[in-house]
């Protein structure tokens, strides 16, 4: 009823919609986009406004959407590695990479899970570079009582589907720089609304997502090609546009849904910790059991382990699935730009990363249901003597290891 009150009366919603954000994560300026690449594409154009610096820095395994926005932005990518261990950079290389070329560094907290901020923000100081906060995956996550995306120059957050609070699709970007603004408003301000008619197309798309997101009924929306549900693609032909009215209003109470589903994702979080058997807690990467995530991640022994798994979940409907199908210097329109290079820990990650949903359908028998599986999975594919020695191999090594 709200979405479609925002066909009439949507610039009052946007206008509540940026009040309440600003209030919400106490930042000055708040920026509602179509999309949250079209929000981080604006971020670069808008940072390219005030500085003559292209390079932008990214880790080498993220969302395919940042590199796209990164170039449609009007950037150029480079590449950082990521420590496996940590879904972090791996800092040794992100200070041989960052330079007085580089425009910006964007940190994104994969899944949920907590960056160091506060250290990207310490080498960028120095060489007088922005940090751009992704935190599509974690909207309404907090890191020492900060909200995650509050923490660097700029912060960016999705509102698609399957995000901690979605409107079908949607942006945020904001910031508590004056000159940053400034720049960002300068480049919305050339941006149309989408058409009338897509706003509509959106509205209805909310309203099935709604029925068919059960999942009794989600066999059907993902048995249909074109709704792409879980794929990830590179794409630079996205339209940057502003927010609409529709989305607008279908973001009525948003602080309590966000709430909600941030409690139930946390509890998931918990169950399965405390499912997991003891030998598989050593996949679990990092400190993630203390974040509110959006999916559950696993760093499986091997690549055939992940193979096994997601085959074994399409069958028995469990949702469990990997999380980007490569690392981003093997995406073929990318793959040319990076000489071949190596980054082993985005490789690891794309190889043998899983991911266990904690939505909230998600029921306690079946996290139970899947961590047997997963458990069943890796003792069949691999014999314990040598799970165990891969997990010796690992102990005492630095950032730089990629071995369980």
């Amino acid at each position: 009823m709200h979405g479609c009150l925002g066909l009439i009366v949507g610039r009052r919603f946007l206008t509540k919609r940026e009040v309440e954000l600003k209030q919400y994560f106490g930042v000055k300026h708040v920026f509602l986009l179509a999309s949250g690449k079209t929000a981080l594409a604006t971020t670069v154009r808008a940072l390219s406004a005030i500085s003559p610096r292209r390079k932008v820095v990214i880790p080498a395994y993220t969302c395919f959407t940042v590199p796209s926005a990164v170039i449609r932005g009007g950037g150029h990518v480079e590449l950082c590695d990521v420590n496996p261990h940590t879904l972090d950079f791996v800092f040794a290389d992100l200070e041989r990479v960052v330079d007085r070329e580089t425009l910006c560094i964007i940190v994104p907290h994969l899944l949920g899970h907590c960056a160091n901020v506060q250290r990207v923000r310490d080498l960028a100081a120095a060489l007088g570079v922005a940090v751009v906060e992704d935190a599509a995956q974690a909207m309404g996550v907090k890191d020492e009582d900060r909200f995650l995306g509050t923490q660097g120059d700029v912060g960016v957050f999705s509102l698609g589907r399957g995000k901690n609070l979605s409107a079908g699709s949607g942006g945020i970007l904001l910031t508590n720089s004056d000159q940053i603004a400034s720049a960002v408003a300068a480049v919305i301000q050339e941006m149309p609304e989408p058409p009338l008619l897509h706003q509509v197309f959106n509205l209805m798309m909310m309203v099935a997502m709604k029925v068919l997101i059960h999942p009794r009924l989600y066999w059907l929306p993902a048995g249909l090609p074109f709704l792409g549900l879980g794929e990830t693609h590179f794409d630079l032909d996205f339209p940057l546009q502003r927010l609409d009215g529709v989305r607008a209003g279908l973001l009525r109470a948003w602080q309590q849904r966000l709430m909600r589903s941030n409690v139930e994702r946390a509890n998931k979080g918990q169950a399965y910790n405390m499912a997991l058997p003891p030998e598989m807690k050593t996949l679990v990467p990092g400190q993630v059991q203390t974040s509110t995530l959006l999916r559950f991640p696993l760093l499986l022994p091997g690549g055939e382990h992940k193979s096994a798994l997601c085959r074994q979940s399409k069958q028995d409907g469990m949702g469990v699935s990997g999380l980007y199908p490569s690392a981003i210097a093997a995406i073929p329109q990318l793959r040319s730009a990076f000489d071949g290079r190596r980054f082993p820990g985005a490789e690891t990650l794309a190889e043998r990363l899983i991911t266990l949903p904690v939505h909230h359908y998600v029921q306690p028998q079946d996290i139970q249901a899947i961590c047997r599986t997963v458990s069943n999975v890796i003792q069949h594919e691999m014999p314990p003597s040598q799970s165990h020695a891969r997990a010796v191999q690992s102990e005492g090594h630095g950032e730089r290891q990629v071995l369980l």
